[in-house]
Order: C-alpha cells, then sequence, then structure tokens
C-alpha cells in the first residue's frame, strides 16, 4: 500500500516537472482562490474558535440583563447588573462554574505611571485601558502570568486597590510584581504581570485589570437608586454597571441555565417589586458565543440553541467562500481541459491495452489533487500573511474592537492562523476546488473513443 503510495507520488511529480509552466499557473491560480477564502475562515476562526485567553469560548455565555416596571408600558428600563443579584442568582446556580460581572475597557480610559516615575513623555502616552472586574475573571479567561498572581476574592470583594497589568505597560512604568503605579494619581499594589492580550480578543484584552469594588474611580458596580415612594424615598440596590460573563459546566448548555435561573429569577424580581413597591420586572437574556459574535439573522428572543439559525448566520461567509472558490475553479478547468487534450493519445493507448475509464478517471483527480495541495499549502501562507499584514488596519480593527480601545497590542497569535477547524476547512476547499476544476473536462476527455484518442495530435 505505501509503495503504491510512493509510486503514485513520484507519477504525479514527474507529471508536474514535465510541464512546469502549467504546474505554475495552477498553483498560482490555486492559491489566490485558497486565500482569498482562507481570509475569510481566518476571521471567523479568530471570532468564534477557543483562542488563549479566551479558552472558553464554548462554553461561556453572555448575559444581558434589563430591569423595567411590568405596568409602566412607556417607562424607561435599565440595563446592567450589580454584584447583589451576580452573588444571589448566578452563582448560586449549579450549572455555573464561574461567574464574573466586567466593566469593558472601552469605559476606562485612566493615566498610568509608575510610583516614582516621572512624566518624561507626552501625557497621552500613559493612557491606558483597564477592565474592571471580580476574582472569577481569572477562572474564565485564561491570562498568561508571567510573575504573581491574579487578585484574590477578598481583594475583590473588599475593593482593595490591587491591580494586574500587562508586561508591555510594566516595561513602560518601571513597574513589576509587588511595587506599585499610580492609576488617577490613586497608588495600586501589583500583584500580577500578564502577556499582553490581543485586541483582537475583546473580551480579555486590557492594559490594566482591577477590582470593581475599588472606590475613586467612577466604575459604580452597584447602582444605588433613590426613588420616591409616597413620602419617602425607597434606597434600593437592584442594577448596575456590570456586564455579565458565566461559564458553564462541562456537559451543561444553555437550556439548562435558563431553566435553573427561572425560580431565581421571578424570586429576586419579586423582592425588587416589594422594595419599590411596584412590580418590576427583571429581564435576562443570555447567549452563547457564536450568537453574541455573529448575529446577523437574530431575532429578538430566538433560541440560541437553533442549528437552523446557527447555519443561517454562517450562511454569507459560506457563500462567499464558495465564491471564491467556483470563479478561479472555472479557470482552472480551462487549464486542465487544454491539459487533457494533449494528453488523448496517452489515454487512448491506455485504454487500448485494458485500463478502465474510472481507474484513469482516479488517477487524473488524484494528480490534480496534488497540485491543488500545493497551492492551498501556498494560499494558507498567504492569507495569514495578509491578514497579519492588515493587522493594524483600523477598518480591519472594527470587524473584532466594537469601540475605541486604547490597548497597546494589536498583534496576533499562531492559534488564530491554525487549529484543526481551519485545517479541515483548508482541505474541504482544496478538496471541491478540485473536483469543480477537474472533474468535468476529464471526464469530457475519457468519454472520447479509443479510436480517436489515439489519433489525437500531441
Amino acid at each position: 500500500m505505501i509503495s503504491k503510495f510512493l509510486l503514485f507520488l513520484r507519477h504525479s511529480f514527474a507529471l508536474i516537472r514535465e510541464d512546469k509552466l502549467f504546474s505554475a499557473i495552477y498553483i498560482a491560480g490555486t492559491a489566490v482562490a485558497i486565500a482569498s477564502a482562507m481570509v475569510i475562515a481566518i476571521v471567523i476562526n479568530m471570532l468564534l474558535a477557543d483562542i488563549p485567553p479566551e479558552v472558553n469560548r464554548s462554553r461561556t455565555l453572555y448575559v444581558y440583563n434589563r430591569f423595567f416596571p411590568t405596568e409602566k408600558a412607556d417607562a424607561p428600563y435599565r440595563e446592567g447588573l450589580s454584584s447583589v443579584a451576580l452573588d444571589s442568582c448566578y452563582r448560586r446556580l449549579q450549572c455555573v462554574e464561574a461567574a464574573t460581572g466586567t466593566i469593558p475597557a472601552y469605559q476606562n480610559n485612566y493615566a498610568i505611571e509608575g510610583e516614582e516615575q516621572q512624566r518624561l513623555v507626552p501625557y497621552e502616552a500613559h493612557r491606558v485601558s483597564a477592565i474592571a472586574t471580580d476574582y472569577d475573571f481569572f477562572r474564565i479567561y485564561d491570562l498568561d502570568f508571567i510573575d504573581g498572581r491574579p487578585f484574590s476574592k477578598k481583594e475583590s470583594d473588599e475593593g482593595e486597590r490591587v491591580c494586574v497589568i500587562t508586561d508591555k505597560v510594566a516595561a513602560r512604568t518601571g513597574s513589576s510584581t509587588g511595587g506599585t503605579v499610580r492609576v488617577n494619581d490613586k497608588p495600586f499594589r501589583v500583584v500580577g504581570v500578564v502577556k499582553a492580550v490581543s485586541a483582537f480578543l475583546e473580551d480579555a484584552t486590557a492594559d490594566i485589570y482591577l477590582p470593581y469594588m475599588v472606590e475613586g474611580m467612577d466604575l459604580y458596580p452597584n447602582n444605588r437608586n433613590p426613588l420616591r415612594h409616597g413620602d419617602n424615598y425607597v434606597d434600593v440596590t437592584y442594577d448596575g454597571n456590570l456586564n455579565a460573563r458565566i461559564m458553564l459546566r462541562e456537559g451543561f448548555t444553555l437550556k439548562d441555565f435558563d431553566t435553573e435561573l427561572e425560580p431565581l429569577r421571578q424570586q429576586y424580581s419579586a423582592v425588587i417589586s416589594s422594595q419599590l413597591g411596584e412590580k418590576m420586572e427583571w429581564e435576562v437574556d443570555a447567549r452563547t458565543h457564536f450568537f453574541h459574535t455573529i448575529d446577523f439573522f437574530r431575532p429578538d428572543g430566538a433560541d440560541d440553541q437553533g442549528l437552523a439559525l446557527a447555519a443561517m448566520n454562517l450562511m454569507p461567509p459560506a457563500i462567499l467562500m464558495l465564491l471564491f472558490l467556483f470563479l478561479p475553479a472555472i479557470n482552472l478547468s480551462g487549464l486542465v481541459s487544454n491539459r487533457m487534450e494533449a494528453r488523448c493519445a496517452e489515454m487512448g493507448i491506455r485504454k487500448a491495452f485494458g485500463a478502465k475509464r474510472r481507474t484513469l478517471l482516479n488517477e487524473v483527480v488524484s494528480e490534480n489533487l496534488v497540485l491543488t495541495l500545493l497551492g492551498g499549502i501556498v494560499g494558507w501562507v498567504l492569507s495569514a500573511l495578509f491578514v497579519a499584514a492588515i493587522s493594524d488596519n483600523q477598518i480591519f480593527l472594527q470587524i473584532f474592537v466594537s469601540r475605541d480601545q486604547n490597548v497597546v497590542d494589536t498583534g496576533m497569535q499562531f492559534q488564530m492562523f491554525f487549529t484543526p477547524t481551519l485545517f479541515l476547512i483548508v482541505f474541504v476547499c482544496c478538496l471541491l476546488l478540485n473536483l469543480m476544476a477537474a472533474l468535468i473536462p476529464s471526464l469530457h476527455s475519457l468519454r472520447k473513443p479509443i479510436v480517436e484518442s489515439l489519433n489525437q495530435k500531441r
């Protein structure tokens, strides 16, 4: 079996050397087609795959919260979650492994400097983006700690002035674990230094990470809303400024989360209604990472578990990929047709000596598959180089970064370009392109009678 495979490879490469111009044009055409399709595949991979530090995307839920009075149709609603709701509801669920609240980096733009550092460069050079979060953030997002540790539950709950900074911020400020940085002129103790996260991983990227319970940083994780009730004001904490991120335990789904949360949601709504003296509703909209990221056709209230809806959302990029493959396949098909005309006499002789049409067809398709795979490898490399080259382009960044951030790293990781899924996509693209380009002209040529093939000019 191995000897036959090696013989086939030797024969295929002999044909490539025999007609170098055809082989070069075929590989180049394949490379351009695969590169075009792979740019889309790489973008989708960057959006959806489990890429460090967002290694738990496949079991992360993005929870949107809304509070509104049910008896006032035109009353304004309040969005966001408080740490009270996070602790009393989400963290009590059996299906939840970790639940974190975050105030995203685009909302927190601070000035930072080392404890003893003088501002030797313009002020704007010290601007950083900060994610305000809690201890569970570091369980959901696997940040690469170069030194130190994440802040603890105690430090997070009590709002201690501690922080985790990136290696680039550490180098810029001359700070390290155990030292102090001044954030908006307030001292923060550095408990850990992490490798900077690429801006393309929007939920985990920041220059500095600090507890949202720390005071004096305009974070407001728990909005206290004094509301008029009769002659008195009722001070109630129910909504907040937090975005909820939930990591499910292995084996649990969004449906399990919704089912287990429902009684707690009703109970929490009843407590709020009792405290405010009017009926309040807490609406929870939890989405999987797929529908958090890609929601071209997601109607309000749609079930995130629906495969038909997921397929519909992936249809536009899939159609675009097929177009990138189909149009070059037409040109490649013409090349294969011309080559088959040149090999008609060879095919006629082999048929005269008893070779079956099916055997010859398999051989021709296999030979073209070798060329297509070579073109696919070149195309994959070209697509990776192209995406890396435009990674600093603002239009490209807007695909991944929904709002302006002051992050210092727009680099790209190897996992963005290579995963088992991407390898499978490349192979399938090569297979489709090969079949479209080689099958039709090969069938047409091999259907000719033996006499006609033998009389064909070389």
